[in-house]
């Protein structure tokens, strides 16, 4: 009969336990109290293990998608310390240890990667190694060789994608591999081989459960992380559903404090404030005392990510930087509104006491900003087409407005003398002309303005080309309310007319009829005159941008169909048809859409 002494951590005394008997070439029966002993280490090492997953550090250190240096850190000297603690809830059994030291070591590699596993691994042989024994070598290797492997399996499949059944199987491979070793290498092959033929299926089994059981209540981190990733992707979309559009006009004190109110509703947060480039805009939350709308922003934290156009987390009062003593504010993400790397704000988001920023809590708050940003981004670029779109009309303005009113005029001085009153009634329209076509900031007219504006013009041609012009229109009467865009019609009928009709000698006819058919309204400009060349129709009706055409009908048409589509969509505006000596036809599609007189907006 042979006796060991155990040491049994969880009670803190040393007893003596029957382990097993010897009946001649039999070999050892081993007793289950060894099994239970191990087996109880493993329960304390469970216990421990949950305890540790609510540890913050511990937490937000598995939280991370990639580990930093210092998640790294964290894992190594919390698993270290496991597998080191494992030395000393050994049971000593024939001159060695039957202990639970490989689990830290292979807990870490599958949770923290090679680097983890291998540090993990290194603090748990450390202290295996002064406490000596034949199993010295071999045992200290081996906790160092199946933190490293075990890595290797977290590097092939993600923490993610192990389960309890990989780690199971893991932990069964770890143990194998450091039975080999210290049979392999220990000072005394058959004090090995006696060993473990004790201990080797109860450590065999007891650890790989061990790793099985700490994998276990480690996942539960993930599921809570998941469901926690999954309720910041639902906030998320409703704080983006709730400030679509929110920014259309820029970032305001109104827009600022609707956003920040939106973002304290739907966030689990103490407080929200939303800044420019200088100052507070809104504040909701506690610590409204002092941090004041419309002052400068005062936190160091906010001054670096002004500084830096990077996100920012602070989760202590100092890094905060809040120069108000009672300030209750203990943590942040300031997550900064980036436009063409100009900082133009920033969202804040504040908890106080204890509460501490979680990463899938920052990835929530960036994700809001970076949504604002696209939002400014947005409002900017509207305001840069409004502009250039003004830009082109104005350039189209420049080019018809003198060539014509030379060529009016040219014709009123042969008149004046020999038939006055008709040269009182052409310097009438062309005052009317010209009154309408230099009143600034209107970009729509309705179809009757369109029309008095053209008749203006063709009495005015008329009068230059007499019968040679002649123009037939067929309107609609129900689309005289009709809103075009500001001499989208007038432009047709001017091109029809010089470079359709007046190249012929006996002129020609346009025809300008407006229909409406269910939910759209169709304007059509046809000439019967010399055409269009095939080669330049093509290019027509790919209807390019301004600054791709050189002049003439180009830049009328692409500017006339750049309007349509911005004002009501890339589904409608112009279409041309043309043979040449026949005759082209362009037609205008719009949505219905009916204005007032002196509409200038849609």
């Amino acid at each position: 009969m042979q006796y060991i002494s155990i040491f049994m951590s969880s009670n803190m005394f040393y007893d003596t336990i029957k382990v097993g008997s010897f009946h001649g070439h039999g070999g050892d029966i081993v007793d289950i109290s060894l099994m239970e002993i191990v087996i109880k280490n493993i329960a304390v090492l469970g216990v421990a293990a949950y305890l540790t997953t609510q540890v913050p550090p511990f937490r937000r250190a598995l939280n991370q998608l990639h580990y930093r240096w210092q998640d790294k850190a964290i894992l190594i000297l919390i698993f270290g310390f496991f597998s080191a603690v494992g030395n000393y809830l050994g049971i000593p059994v024939l001159g060695s240890l039957a202990n639970t030291r490989i689990v830290g070591a292979v807990v870490g590699g599958l949770l923290g990667g090679p680097a983890v596993g291998l540090g993990a691994g290194l603090i748990g042989a450390v202290p295996r190694y002064f406490m000596g024994g034949f199993t010295m070598i071999p045992a200290a290797s081996a906790n160092i060789l199946v933190g490293y492997l075990s890595g290797l399996v977290y590097a092939h499949y993600g923490a993610r994608k192990i389960g309890i059944g990989k780690a199971f199987l893991v932990g069964l491979g770890a143990e194998f591999l450091l039975k080999f070793m210290v049979l392999t290498l220990s000072a005394s092959f058959e004090a090995a081989w006696e060993l473990e033929r004790v201990i080797a299926v109860p450590t065999i089994v007891a650890n790989s459960l061990g790793v099985m059981l700490f994998v276990y209540i480690v996942r539960d981190v993930y599921q809570e992380q998941d469901k926690a990733q999954a309720k910041s992707a639902q906030q998320a979309m409703r704080v983006i559903q709730k400030t679509n559009n929110m920014l259309r006009q820029g970032l305001t004190q109104e827009s600022a404090q609707r956003i920040a109110a939106t973002i304290y509703t739907e966030v689990d947060a103490d407080a929200v404030a939303v800044t420019d480039n200088d100052k507070v805009l809104a504040f909701i939350g506690k610590g409204d005392d002092h941090h004041i709308v419309g002052q400068p922003f005062i936190t160091e934290a906010t001054k670096r990510a002004y500084q830096t156009r990077q996100s920012l987390i602070a989760n202590t009062k100092k890094e905060i930087g809040c120069p108000h003593e009672d300030c209750p504010l203990s943590a942040v993400i300031d997550a900064p509104m980036i436009v063409n790397n100009r900082f133009q704000g920033s969202i804040k988001v504040y908890k106080t006491g204890n509460g501490v920023i979680l990463p899938y809590e920052a990835e929530l708050v960036q994700g809001i900003a970076d949504f604002l940003s696209l939002q400014l981004l947005h409002s900017e670029l509207e305001v840069q087409t409004v502009l250039l779109s003004q830009a082109e009309y104005n350039s189209l303005r420049a080019q018809i407005h003198p060539h014509f009113i030379f060529n009016i005029l040219g014709t009123i001085r042969a008149t004046i003398r020999s038939e006055p009153e008709k040269a009182r009634v052409l310097i009438k329209h062309l005052s009317d002309m010209i009154r309408r076509h230099i009143k600034p900031g209107k970009e729509v007219n309705t179809l009757q303005e369109e029309l008095d504006f053209i008749d203006n013009y063709i009495y005015l041609e008329q009068a230059r080309f007499g019968d040679r012009i002649q123009v037939i229109k067929v309107i609609d009467p129900v689309s005289y309310n009709q809103i075009v865009p500001v001499f989208a019609v007038q432009v047709l009928v001017e091109n029809a007319i010089k470079h359709g009709l007046t190249p012929k000698k006996d002129g020609g006819i346009v025809e300008i009829r407006v229909w409406r058919e269910k939910d759209q309204v169709h304007i059509q400009v046809r000439d019967n005159g010399v055409g269009i060349p095939e080669e330049r129709l093509t290019d027509f009706i790919e209807m390019p941008t301004v600054s791709q055409m050189s002049g003439g009908i180009g830049i009328g048409l692409s500017n006339v169909h750049a309007r349509i589509q911005r004002l009501f969509g890339k589904q409608y505006g112009l279409s041309i048809e043309s043979k040449l000596g026949e005759g082209t036809c362009v037609s205008i599609c719009l949505p219905v859409q009916e204005g007032g007189a002196g509409d200038d907006k849609i």
